[in-house]
């Protein structure tokens, strides 16, 4: 397979797909934005690209929460840093779909499509949507913000973005009665 027939093979069975849900391609990253909560698919690039393959990772974020500059986004942000949860969209996460520090690098994904048969990268883009659809987005929407607080004061590694989330949260609860 060559990038061409990968990149109309990804467009139509993930892009496609998730468009139907609210994603919008933003370069090569899709996004999912509400106003309240972002869940991004990032295509890396760089050290992390390597030939025949691509290489992503799946991002979720509220919109309450300060970037690294240290002020709230008017939309989406496109530095992976800036997002508490970085997640691979391969595994569908199932019942732990909890915080885990990713402050200094992350886990990504790479799906190797040079070499590979048709079948077996549909099988792959396939996985990939059916979980955003079924798992990652549902989550998403339904994260409440007392729970994420809790998880990153509990998994967190006293980070000075952790503390930033935790005060951003705190902040947005004691303003909003929940």
């Amino acid at each position: 397979m060559n990038k061409e027939a990968f990149d109309a093979l990804f467009e139509d069975r993930v892009a496609r797909r998730l468009a139907s849900l609210g994603f919008a391609p933003k370069g090569k990253t899709l996004v999912f934005f509400d106003g309240c909560q972002t869940l991004a698919l990032f295509r890396l690039g760089g050290r992390m690209s390597a030939p025949g393959s691509i290489s992503h990772i799946l991002c979720f974020r509220h919109s309450i929460l300060r970037d690294r500059s240290e002020k709230v986004p008017t939309g989406f942000t496109k530095e992976i840093f800036d997002y508490p949860y970085k997640l691979r969209p391969l595994e569908d996460g199932g019942s732990e779909l909890i915080y885990r520090p990713q402050n200094l690098s992350y886990h990504y994904e790479r799906l190797h499509w040079e070499g590979a048969s048709e079948d077996a990268v549909l099988q792959k883009l396939d996985r990939i949507t059916s979980n955003i659809e079924d798992h990652f987005l549902p989550w998403a929407m339904t994260l409440p913000l007392t729970q994420v607080r809790s998880e990153i004061e509990q998994h967190g590694e006293n980070a000075w973005c952790e503390r930033m989330w935790i005060e951003d949260y705190a902040e947005h609860l004691s303003l909003n009665g929940s």
